[in-house]
């Protein structure tokens, strides 16, 4: 009974801390572009994203990794595995995938490892500026994760991920460690079916390259002596972030449930965000979804992502089961984006 009560202490105060410390990163249209590791905000999971990221206070299993890691903790199965891929722009791709299992009252356990194809772009150098030589290489872009998520009561549930953000180009490289923190709490105000959520992401190190590929060759002044001289790089915050969510689920009939979500998310390095989502689940085996987002201050012409629709499909097959999910998510300046995601659970 103590070792509950000092849980849901702590869980409250979590929750406080991150009150606390949100007008710390209060949205700042002026640090735009100034973010490090800005990867680990590509998101992930089709059924999270068609809502447009706005179910922090209810999303679970691998799901929830990127979202919201308290909602890990609910897991369909005793042991999950997901892969997702998605299309942002040209030919960059952004593959996901994470594993997950259920060790019963010492909470759950997952991994997850995301990471971007850029494809092979062509090699150019200042004495061969057009890349005849034919030479290609590709970047390494990779968030690598380790999650754990414990239901605390019936009503709370606590998670926390720590990862390493990678980043490489030739003779260059970078890398940082942060931690996302959430809570999620059901029945808010004894309303049936009324969840919250919070979530903290990004807040570790800053990021900064180093490697040959700043080394360029000088001479001293008035001597005939060349020598390799470090260009020192900037070391930068990652984008950090503060979602507070609620959600609402009603069954409808006996065989279907309707979801309303929303969001406010706050940035450091960008405008504050609002997000919205709703969802129509038929038998548990149909899904159709749609989100909308919109940035706080920011003219709808200069906002890159507002609305996705999706759908989702839950089948039974045996001891089995499999979810299929996906997401388009509307770019103004770029083709569509089409997330396709595969959840197996054992």
């Amino acid at each position: 009974m103590r070792k509950n009560k000092f849980f849901i202490v702590s869980s409250f105060l979590l929750l406080i801390l991150a009150f606390g410390i949100m007008p710390l990163f209060a949205g700042d249209a002026d640090r735009v572009g100034t973010a490090a590791g800005v990867q680990v905000l590509v998101p992930v999971g089709a059924r999270d994203l068609a809502l447009g990221g706005s179910d922090v206070a209810t999303t679970s299993g691998l799901n929830a990794i990127y979202w919201n890691p308290a909602g890990f903790s609910i897991m369909p199965s005793r042991a999950l595995a997901q892969f997702s891929t998605m299309n942002i722009f040209n030919d960059i791709r952004v593959n996901y995938l994470a594993v997950g299992v259920a060790a019963g009252r010492f909470g759950s356990f997952g991994v997850s490892l995301k990471a971007f194809d850029f494809g092979d772009i062509p090699l150019t150098t200042v004495e061969d500026m057009d890349g005849a030589s034919g030479r290609t290489f590709s970047p390494t872009f990779t968030t690598m994760g380790v999650t754990y998520a414990r239901r605390l009561t019936d009503a709370i549930r606590v998670g926390v991920t720590g990862k390493v953000i990678y980043e490489s180009i030739p003779r260059a490289s970078a890398s940082a460690f942060a931690v996302d923190m959430g809570i999620q709490y059901e029945n808010l105000g004894h309303i049936n079916g009324l969840s919250i959520g919070l979530v903290v992401k990004n807040i570790g190190t800053n990021m900064k390259y180093s490697g040959s590929g700043l080394l360029n060759q000088a001479q001293e002044q008035n001597s005939s002596f060349y020598d390799f001289r470090s260009r020192e790089a900037s070391s930068d915050q990652l984008p950090s972030t503060v979602e507070l969510g609620l959600t609402y689920r009603r069954n409808i009939t006996e065989t279907s449930d309707l979801v309303l979500a929303g969001v406010f998310q706050n940035n450091n390095f960008d405008n504050d965000r609002y997000k919205f989502g709703l969802e129509y689940v038929f038998n548990d085996l149909i899904a159709l979804r749609g989100g909308y987002q919109f940035n706080q201050g920011v003219e709808s012409e200069n906002t890159l992502y507002g609305l996705t629709l999706g759908l989702g499909l839950h089948l039974k097959v045996g001891g089995s089961s499999l979810w299929f999910d996906y997401t388009y998510r509307d770019s103004q300046y770029f083709n569509g984006n089409n997330l396709f995601s595969f959840q197996v659970g054992f």
